[in-house]
């Protein structure tokens, strides 16, 4: 390096020229050399920079000199070849599809440079899983449907450190809307998805009473139910067997703050190498919002097919949710078809949440993209992902692909929109209380049907009043009642979710 800079001679190293690297960042000095892999430049007289070509954008040269060397990018000023949001792992950018993924650079083993990509999404959807809209459409007592719009602030924040490779990102999740709980069951009860008096309309066996005990709703609490009787005859004080509690018309907990929580990922990137590019890290992912009420049993492993009314029957929160988990993954951009930058990526899970039910699953993807019209303020990207799961999870254990999601991204400079839709081929990898929960209550008997509990029809007078018949009547035989039942509260698993986001990137 010290012959360099005698070579050089400490008169020319400050020229004009400059390296632009594909974060925005401007190196200036002077070229030393420049060939396929690297390019040295002299920032001053004590220090020569080294710079990945996979990191470099342009390469310009003072006006009427050429440095040693063999340029290999255009030396008049050609704009950037990628996109201006950080260009990241085919899967998930750019900009970010599905949570953490490696940023734009490899790291530039020197100053540390961040990308932050602000994004607002119409639903949070992950690997064919809703986190947000199927949540909301329980929340708000609505079938299940294709598109759901529950927006939410999706920032990314990537940090490449001055370990040439190494790379820490931030991704979170926060829910803008319908953030706070809501009473969606309608019951008077003691407690947030406790049983209650029955509706208006429903009572016992030939009585219209909206307030006698239902029938044959065994969960029937005193308490609330001697409370409304007392509240009716004009005497406003809680019933006998109440203990001191106040029963009334609880919130469920349902709010879409539950859905928020943050992504902590590490990465290291690998030299590229004949066999192409290897990616290895670790994520951890934490809701922020954690309720020992959101814990769900293993409602289908233990029940039997005909079981009704769980405990907590009208509480929302007997759904599965993950409360944090953390997995180990490889991303391998395979070196042939590099118009469509082939990668393999595999995520292997070795975290516990609710109860181990979600525990040591695999995921296995093939992602593939292409960039039209790049370097350019107008660009498009479509991409595709197809993620295969295996044992996906410890009570169902089910093998299939999980999700075929197609994007296309528009590029205005720095803003971008894109499209998403997410098939989910194998609906009976969804077909499941161990992923929807038992809503309402009423357990899914046959789980490879496609088909699951529609929340719009669990709660509300109207519903109850069709499900006591059903349960009553006597011109249903026994043996056909749970079909029945079914034929009511199932509906179609969606296979086609659809969202939409629009955002736009920084770079420091």
């Amino acid at each position: 390096m010290v012959g360099l800079f005698v070579f050089l001679g400490s008169g020319e190293l400050f020229s004009a020229d400059f390296v632009r690297l594909k974060n925005g960042q401007v190196v200036r000095g002077k070229i030393i050399l420049e060939d396929e892999e690297k390019v040295l430049i002299a920032e001053n007289d004590e220090y020569v920079r080294f710079l990945d070509k996979d990191l470099v954008a342009q390469v310009s040269y003072e006006k009427g000199k050429q440095n040693v060397g063999t340029p290999t990018l255009d030396k008049k000023g050609t704009p950037q070849k990628v996109s201006d949001v950080p260009q990241g792992h085919v899967e998930t950018g750019p900009p970010n599809m599905y949570g953490p993924s490696p940023g734009s650079s490899n790291g530039n083993g020197a100053d540390t440079s961040i990308e932050v990509i602000h994004e607002v999404v119409t639903d949070f959807i992950w690997r064919g899983l809703s986190f947000s809209g199927e949540i909301a459409n329980r929340r708000d007592n609505e079938s299940y449907r294709a598109m759901t719009v529950v927006p939410s602030y999706q920032p990314t924040v990537t940090f490449n450190t001055p370990l040439k490779g190494f790379q820490v990102q931030f991704w979170g999740n926060f829910q803008l809307t319908d953030r706070n709980d809501r009473d969606n069951d309608g019951r008077f009860q003691l407690y947030p998805g406790g049983p209650g008096p029955a509706y208006p309309g429903q009572g016992s066996s030939g009585s219209l009473s909206p307030f006698s005990a239902p029938s044959p709703d065994t969960l029937n609490s005193a308490c609330p139910y001697d409370t409304q009787n007392n509240f009716m005859a004009g005497n406003p004080t809680t019933g006998s067997t109440c203990g001191g509690d106040v029963p009334g018309f609880k919130k469920e907990q349902n709010g879409m703050k539950r859905s928020d929580g943050l992504f902590y990922a590490f990465y290291y990137n690998f030299e590229k190498t004949s066999w192409g590019t290897f990616t290895a890290g670790i994520w951890f992912y934490n809701t922020f919002q954690k309720s020992s009420a959101y814990l769900s049993p293993a409602l289908g492993g233990f029940n039997s097919p005909a079981a009704q009314g769980v405990s907590g029957a009208n509480n929302p929160s007997t759904q599965i949710t993950r409360l944090a988990w953390q997995e180990y993954f490889f991303f391998w951009k395979l070196p042939f078809l590099q118009w469509v930058n082939p990668t393999i990526s595999f995520y292997t899970q070795f975290s516990q949440e609710n109860a181990g039910l979600m525990a040591g699953k695999n995921y296995l993807s093939l992602t593939m993209g292409h960039e039209f019209f790049e370097g350019n303020f107008f660009r498009i990207l479509p991409q595709v992902n197809v993620g295969y799961a295996m044992s996906n999870n410890i009570v169902d254990n089910r093998y299939g692909i999980q999700d075929v999601t197609s994007t296309i991204t528009f590029f205005f400079g720095k803003f971008f929109v894109k499209a998403a839709d997410v098939w989910r081929p194998n609906l009976y990898m969804y077909d499941t209380d161990n992923y929807y929960g038992a809503t309402g209550g009423y357990v899914n008997s046959t789980s490879k049907d496609g088909r699951i509990v529609d929340p719009g029809k669990v709660n509300g007078p109207a519903n109850q009043l069709v499900l006591d018949f059903i349960n009553t009547s006597t011109t249903i035989p026994d043996q056909l009642r749970q079909s029945v039942r079914e034929s009511y509260l199932l509906q179609k698993i969606p296979a086609h979710l659809v969202w939409f986001s629009v955002g736009f990137s920084q770079n420091f």
